[in-house]
């Protein structure tokens, strides 16, 4: 039995294009989530002290964050050859591994077990660090 969301998924990344746009949705859809989890733990945790103004500074640096990341959507096609789309998916790469940590830390303040995700953490570690070592030589 094949799952048509799986397959659509598949049929979006087909293209280096279609990649880079699921990157940003995918990024987009994560800060959604970070943002109110945040705000969640941070209601709901009596340890930390909720302040509608940091939240606020929160939203705005995430949103700013986007635009950022949007704005590199057009600047990548100035680099020469394949040379936009790399950097463009390293650096949105590196964007989905630290709001995905930031995800985890949440859930680690609403008290939950973050022991079955330290192996995706400790991936994707290595994933930015191997990236950081290539960005290096070139």
């Amino acid at each position: 039995m094949q799952i048509e969301f799986f397959n659509f998924l598949r049929s979006v990344v087909k293209t280096e294009d279609g990649l880079v746009l699921y990157a940003l949705a995918l990024i987009v859809s994560m800060e959604i989530i970070d943002f109110l989890t945040g705000t969640i733990a941070a209601i709901a945790n009596p340890d930390i002290e909720y302040k509608s103004k940091i939240g606020i500074n929160g939203l705005l640096r995430k949103i700013l964050g986007v635009l950022l990341l949007m704005i590199l959507i057009p600047m990548s096609v100035l680099l020469p050859e394949k040379t936009g789309f790399a950097f463009l998916y390293s650096i949105y790469l590196g964007y989905i591994a630290f709001t995905f940590q930031s995800l985890i830390e949440n859930y680690r303040k609403l008290k939950g077990n973050i022991t079955l995700f330290q192996p995706i953490l400790k991936a994707f570690q290595r994933l930015l660090e191997k990236d950081d070592d290539k960005n290096k030589g070139e």
